[in-house]
């Protein structure tokens, strides 16, 4: 079988490409899209665009073959004419399309993942929680959709809620931010509400031409604390 290199644009850009065997190109574009998810949420977390983002197939003597935007995968089909019909434009021209388009990107890439995810837009207002965020938050997603994020753990109170409200202004103040241990309740392995810990990151993301779409927060729940118990917050990455 011929081999192929799969070469993602902003991605691990000091690496090399393997080279991967195919039956045809065919099975190639299917595997670079199969792998366009995972990698989208690197960039976010990096604060890169993967709406922007492209892989190229060449082939073995590296000779260009195909261009796959991660568009095919990640952007709703009638947006993908649109932007391809029409000239330059301003994004987002109003909240709705603003919102519609996170949140398109977000159930593409954090729907199904056993983490704590949540997608808000720049006033902090729940557009998504995915299933796992819900279950483990005791929450009903379609109920808390157009609240704040502070009103749904409004019941943290103290040290926790100073650290949860540090954590989320510096998202708001344009920097991915991160916080560790922080106590409130979680599910065990068989289910039962319990006293734990969470770890969350939080940062923002953009169109095509810096406007910001909104924030995501990833969290991950456990029993244990995992840096002995004190919560911290720190910044992980600022706008630039």
């Amino acid at each position: 079988m011929p081999y192929f290199f799969l070469n993602f644009s902003e991605y691990r850009e000091s690496l090399p490409s393997e080279p991967l065997e195919f039956a045809d190109l065919e099975q190639a574009y299917l595997a670079a899209c199969g792998s366009i998810p995972s990698i989208s949420k690197e960039l976010l977390i990096d604060r890169k665009d993967p709406l922007a983002a492209f892989c190229i197939i060449t082939d073995e003597k590296g000779r260009d073959l195909i261009t796959v935007p991660f568009t095919d995968v990640l952007a709703p089909s009638e947006w993908r004419r649109a932007r391809t019909q029409q000239g330059p434009h301003e994004w987002p021209r109003s909240t709705r399309s603003r919102d519609a388009l996170a949140l398109a990107s977000f159930r593409q890439m954090f729907g199904p993942v056993d983490a704590g995810c949540v997608l808000m837009t720049p006033e902090m207002h729940i557009i998504e929680m995915n299933e796992f965020g819900a279950r483990h938050s005791h929450v009903d997603p379609e109920a808390i959709r157009g609240q704040s994020i502070y009103s749904i753990f409004c019941d943290l109170r103290g040290e926790p809620k100073d650290s949860f409200t540090e954590f989320m202004s510096l998202a708001q103040a344009g920097a991915a931010s991160q916080v560790t241990d922080l106590p409130y309740l979680v599910l065990d392995a068989e289910g039962q509400t319990t006293h734990g810990w969470w770890n969350a990151r939080t940062w923002p993301i953009f169109d095509d031409h810096n406007h910001l779409l909104g924030f995501v927060e990833w969290a991950e729940p456990f029993t244990s604390p995992t840096r002995g118990g004190r919560t911290t917050v720190r910044v992980t990455k600022r706008q630039t």
